[in-house]
């Protein structure tokens, strides 16, 4: 029986993953900005559950939940950094300060909670840190750049992050979703107050109010939540999981490009050692 600390468990892929665990007989601290939407978990397994106030605006908040379950069931196996949300504008619309909160919810708290919690799983020589990114991550989309590139950041520290712990028995797992059924696209997208006309004839791409939210996402929170629970309860599991059949085609075609892009130019890339 392992003991899981989740960010983010109100709706969605969080908890997916919060109810996947509990179905299976671990332990998990469950988090939310309001504890008030947790009310389900603990009703359902009141002797598995803990239920925190986790802001990742908030650094105290984040420390006393990490302190919290350790107090509450004596070890944190795993950490799932699910928290987040969404921000569409053009590179030139964003706005500075919302980049910024951007970030800090995105990848510096994640980041933070990252190295609040080796300490523990390094005392123990075990542990698996589980971040969820997006198939943002594999590709920057058209007035998602930032979006993007806070996750981009988040899956490259977390190439280095398997490097530096692998020796000491800490795994780590990317999850690469693509779109799934939650409220992202509603409560969790924001946009630029900014709009600059000159991009009005891309907006119907990347605009959240020229969107309509129809919820016929592809991806269901509960199967991915069951997937990413047996993952990491399994042997061998993967640096990278993608999660959703449209991830999987993204990341192909990309993937793809990038492969006939080095060998179209590497005639030329080349070039720049120095004469033997």
């Amino acid at each position: 029986m392992k003991t899981w600390l989740i960010t983010g468990c109100s709706s969605g892929l969080g908890r997916g993953i919060a109810m996947a665990a509990l179905k299976r007989g671990e332990k998990v601290a469950v988090t939310a900005r309001d504890v008030k939407k947790l009310r389900e978990f603990t009703k359902k397994y009141p002797k598995q559950v803990l239920t925190l106030k986790l802001d990742l605006q908030d650094k105290k908040s984040m420390e006393q939940a990490v302190w919290d379950t350790y107090e509450c069931f004596g070890n944190i196996d795993v950490l799932v950094n699910n928290a987040g949300h969404g921000y569409r504008a053009a590179v030139e619309e964003s706005e500075p300060e919302k980049i910024r909160e951007l970030f800090e919810t995105n990848f510096f708290a994640p980041a933070e909670l990252i190295q609040m919690v080796l300490p523990f799983m390094r005392s123990k020589k075990s542990g698996f840190i589980v971040n969820v990114t997006s198939i943002g991550a594999v590709r920057g989309a058209l007035g998602n750049g930032y979006y993007s590139a806070a996750k981009g950041a988040m899956e490259l520290l977390t190439e280095a992050l398997e490097k530096e712990t692998a020796h000491l028995g800490i795994r780590t797992m990317l999850v690469e979703p693509g779109a799934f059924r939650t409220h992202f696209y509603d409560d969790s997208l924001r946009q630029a107050d900014t709009k600059i006309s000159d991009y009005d004839v891309i907006a119907d791409w990347y605009r959240k109010d020229c969107m309509e939210s129809r919820h016929d996402q592809p991806g269901d929170p509960e199967k991915g939540g069951e997937i990413i629970v047996d993952t990491v309860l399994g042997d061998n599991p993967p640096l990278r999981l993608l999660l959703g059949s449209d991830a999987v085609k993204a990341a192909e075609e990309v993937l793809k490009q990038r492969w006939e892009e080095v060998e179209n130019w590497k005639h030329v890339s080349q070039k720049s050692d120095y004469d033997v």
